[in-house]
């Protein structure tokens, strides 16, 4: 893995309106405008030989800022390595990964990035393939997933070539409440026919949970996935029933958190262009009607109900072109679609339509040239902007490249909104007690401007097994017995956990502690702890010099026998102060030194 800092290149385009209209739609024309670009990248391939980039995908992360993957040329690799690039809310880029894999023979080999997802300790992981080469150095590809921790750490890096067909690969990913996820894609046997779909379900560490595979007809594809709130999916897809049939059915089915399928919709006449989540626990869909060459919107519950349908003039192809997207806004609709216009002497492939209510245009927003082709997960969208990757094809000397474009352009018609309650977090995710001890836990809510607010006291809690520990309405736990358990704390309907170890007691008279239950500090610098124990009088002495002193990860932080913690790693990790059969533990936070990117 290879780690990069970078500055931004920025730039601005100006906006003027143009109002349009569409024939017999019976409503005002919409105005127009070309989209004001707040911040654009390029990347090329990291060998002056093999200069060709793609994006793939991108999110939304809970600190406010973005993380696009895809792939990119490697001299080490035929065909690139993934590329994962960090960018903050104010376009610049914090750092950029790319991940190089050893195949069995002891070679780099291909792997290529598609999907990502953030978890929900802030984590990434990426999904993908990597193409490796049998005994017989024949090539098959097998799902590829990588996890990052939020500074951009390699945590670990797995593979999965056992599982029931010769060539698979990892297309979509969705995260599950256990910090795993469920990953969808295409499998085959050793020849192009027939294709069938599979479901992988790993946890946090990325080893196998469940594998299902399926096969709804001879050709079977997946092409949308969003998770459900009980750690299953609804999947969206394509089937043709026999190998030379030119007829398909798109077919929309739930598999529960085991792979199990829970119900189906197979015979679906309509396209699904995009499934998206809604706040309100629905999900909605963008449906294509061929005969009649118009889109539609849909509003489907988790069980498969169709609540309503938008139908508008201004979604039928000819007023709107191809839609890539639509998702729900405060008050209406986005559209993303890919329609040629000409505007100002320019010509632009992208619009993105505000919509009211009803599916009608308000306002429009013109961006990319020609040259650009945004990949299907490549779009994220919200009161802050548009932001988007794929492929940009950029003419050379000798020919032609791609690049791997990162940009975000402004919206402004959209009506403000106050930031949404994004995630719940506690302030560690790991708490480690003595019987009879307790300590003041802290619930953070995340925002989508990447704010913080404290809620501990806003919060409701409960313990998976109180006879282990217990949390009081104002988020202080305690040890009741020796063992492991969950505390879940709840708020405006997200939920947060952190487990919890109790270990024995004390023993003997008086009570032993530190200093404080949680240190923080940077990276290079040093903290002394303080170490007391109170006798069975009231007494209370410094034992700091006869206590023994341990770190549970010296990669983290280190501590010498004399008290004093040096910070080694971003990380967190525990201490253990020992005097005299007496056991304290205390949480340790090293951050990262505030370093301004230049």
């Amino acid at each position: 893995m290879r780690k990069y800092l970078y500055k931004p290149f920025v730039v601005m385009l100006s906006s003027v309106l143009l109002w349009t209209g569409w024939s017999g739609s019976g409503h005002a024309a919409a105005p127009e405008e070309a989209a004001s670009v707040q911040w654009s990248h390029e990347l090329e391939g990291i060998d002056v030989s093999k200069t060709d980039a793609k994006g793939s995908a991108v999110t939304v992360t809970s600190d406010g800022g973005y993380v696009f993957v895809g792939y990119r040329g490697s001299s080490l690799t035929e065909k690139g390595a993934s590329h994962v690039v960090k960018v903050n809310g104010n376009g610049e880029i914090v750092w950029k990964n790319d991940i190089d894999v050893l195949d069995q023979h002891g070679d780099y080999s291909t792997n290529r990035a598609f999907a990502v997802t953030e978890t929900s300790d802030g984590s990434l992981l990426i999904a993908g393939e990597q193409i490796r080469k049998d005994i017989d150095r024949k090539r098959r590809a097998v799902p590829f997933v990588f996890k990052l921790s939020p500074d951009g750490e390699l945590l670990w890096k797995k593979n999965y070539p056992d599982l029931s067909y010769y060539t698979q690969r990892a297309e979509l990913i969705q995260k599950t409440s256990d910090g795993g996820a469920i990953i969808g894609g295409g499998a085959r046997t050793d020849n192009w026919y027939p294709t069938h779909t599979f479901l992988l379900k790993i946890n946090a560490d990325g080893d196998v949970a469940w594998y299902e595979t399926y096969s709804f007809g001879f050709y079977t594809y997946f092409h949308n996935m969003v998770v459900t709130p009980d750690d299953g999916v609804i999947v969206t897809g394509e089937k043709v029933n026999s190998r030379w049939g030119p007829y398909s059915h798109r077919f929309i089915t739930k598999f529960g958190p085991n792979g199990d399928q829970e119900w189906e919709k197979m015979k679906e006449t309509d396209e699904i262009r995009a499934v998206l989540p809604s706040e309100d626990g629905t999900f909605l869909l963008t449906r294509y009607n061929s005969e009649e060459e118009r889109y539609y919107l849909q509003k489907m519950t988790e069980t498969g109900d169709i609540l309503w349908e938008k139908v508008s003039d201004a979604l039928s192809a000819s007023a709107i072109g191809d839609i890539v997207q639509a998702q729900p806004m405060e008050d209406g609709f986005a559209v993303i679609s890919n329609q040629s216009t000409e505007y100002a002497g320019k010509s632009y492939k992208y619009k993105v339509t505000l919509t009211d209510d009803n599916a009608i245009p308000i306002k429009k927003y013109l961006f990319g040239t020609h040259e650009l082709y945004i990949s299907k997960g490549g779009i994220s969208l919200d009161d802050r902007g548009l932001v988007y990757t794929g492929t940009l094809l950029t003419k050379t000397e000798t020919g032609s490249k791609t690049t791997f474009p990162l940009a975000k352009i402004a919206v402004p018609g959209q009506a403000p909104t106050n930031p949404k309650f994004s995630k719940l977090r506690f302030q560690t995710d790991k708490l480690y007690l003595a019987v009879g001890q307790a300590v003041h836990s802290v619930v953070e809510a995340v925002y989508s401007d990447a704010t913080v607010t404290d809620v501990t006291y806003s919060s409701s809690y409960n313990s998976q097994d109180p006879g282990i520990a217990k949390a009081d309405p104002l988020g202080n736990i305690t040890g009741i017995s020796p063992g492991t358990t969950v505390i879940k704390a709840t708020f405006s309907g997200l939920q947060a956990s952190v487990t919890v170890e109790v270990t024995e007691g004390q023993t003997g008279p008086g009570r032993f502690f530190l200093d404080s239950d949680e240190y923080s500090l940077s990276v290079g610098t040093e903290l002394d702890i303080a170490a007391f124990y109170t006798d069975e009088t009231g007494l209370t002495s410094k034992v700091t010099e006869d206590t023994v002193f341990a770190v549970d990860d010296p990669a983290v932080a280190a501590v010498d026998e004399y008290g004093n913690i040096r910070g080694i790693s971003p990380g967190v990790t525990q201490i253990t102060a020992a005097f005299n059969g007496h056991i304290y533990r205390a949480s340790v936070w090293v951050v990262r030194p505030y370093t301004p990117v230049h």
